[in-house]
C-alpha cells in the first residue's frame, strides 16, 4: 500500500507506522484493535499528519466504531470503503470472491455492504490466514501456494473477480490468477486506495503541488525485527531505516 501511495503522490511526505509488536491484527479482539488504532492516530496527530490512511483491513473494520478519534471522518481513509465504492458501482463483474484475515472476513464489512448496495452481486468469502506468513517468509512459488489454494478456494470456481482484502495479498495476484487459469481477475486494491487518497487530498485542498526536498518519509515500528525489515525491502523494493517507536496503549 505504501509503495502505491508514494508512487501516486510523489510530492507528499509520508509517516509510516507499523504496529509490529501487536501483529497479527487478524486474530485480535475488537477492543484491542480499537486501542491500537486510537493510540497510533494520536501519535500521527502529534507528527502533524494531515490525512490518515488505515492500510490494514483488520484495523479498518473497527475504525467506524471508535469514539472520539483525533481526526474527523473526512480525514481518515481506510482500505475497505474505496474498494466497496468501486465494486458496488461497476456492472462488469457480478460474481465476486473475497479473501482476508479472520477479523476482516468475520466483520462482514465487505460482503454485507456490497450486497446491500448492489443486489446483483453473488459474493463468496473465506478467511485465508495462512497466506500472510507464507508471503512474509518468501514462499510464493506456485508449487507451494497451489496446494494451499486448493483448500482455500473451494467454492470460488464461478467467481469472476477476487478482492484481496489484506495488504499482503496483491503480491501474489499473478499466482492466484494462474491458479484459476486466468479466468478470474484479482483486483489491484493498492492502486484503488491510492487514487482515493489523491482525490480526497484534492477535495480538502491539502495537496502538495511541489516536493519539499528537505522533507523525508518517516518509518516507525513498534518493534523492529530483521524479519520485518526483510519483508519491507521486498514490498517497497528499496531499503529504508526504521525507528522503534512503541506507543502507550490504554486497555
Amino acid at each position: 500500500m505504501l509503495k502505491a501511495l508514494q508512487q501516486k503522490l510523489p510530492n507528499e511526505q509520508f509517516v509510516y507506522y507499523g504496529d509490529t509488536a501487536h501483529l497479527p491484527y487478524g486474530d485480535k479482539s475488537e477492543e484491542a484493535l480499537q486501542s491500537y488504532v486510537r493510540a497510533i492516530m494520536q501519535y500521527l496527530l502529534k507528527r502533524e499528519c494531515k490525512l490518515i490512511v488505515v492500510a490494514c483491513n483488520s484495523a479498518a473494520t473497527v475504525v467506524r466504531n471508535i469514539e472520539n478519534l483525533p481526526y474527523p471522518k473526512e480525514k481518515i481513509i481506510e482500505v475497505i470503503s474505496p474498494v466497496v465504492d468501486l465494486i458496488s458501482e461497476q456492472k462488469k463483474y457480478t460474481k465476486i470472491g473475497i479473501i482476508g484475515t479472520r477479523k476482516t472476513i468475520g466483520s462482514g464489512m465487505f460482503n454485507a455492504t456490497l450486497a446491500k448496495r448492489n443486489k446483483e452481486l453473488t459474493i463468496v468469502t473465506r478467511a485465508t490466514p495462512l497466506l500472510v506468513p507464507l508471503i512474509e517468509d518468501g514462499f510464493m512459488e506456485e508449487k507451494v501456494l497451489f496446494p494451499v489454494f486448493e483448500r482455500y478456494f473451494k467454492g470460488f470456481e464461478k467467481c469472476e473477480l477476487l478482492i484481496p482484502a489484506c495488504t499482503h495479498y496483491p503480491i501474489i495476484y499473478q499466482q492466484i490468477e494462474a491458479f484459476f487459469k486466468h479466468k478470474l481477475k484479482v483486483l489491484h486494491t493498492p492502486k484503488i486506495v491510492a487514487e482515493s487518497v489523491e482525490a480526497r487530498l484534492h477535495a480538502l485542498d491539502l495537496t502538495n503541488e511541489e516536493c519539499d526536498e528537505n522533507s523525508n518519509d518517516e518509518y516507525h515500528l513498534s518493534d523492529v525485527t530483521e524479519e520485518f525489515e526483510r519483508s519491507a525491502t521486498f514490498f517497497l523494493e528499496k531499503e529504508v531505516r526504521f525507528q522503534r517507536t512503541l506507543l502507550p496503549v490504554a486497555h
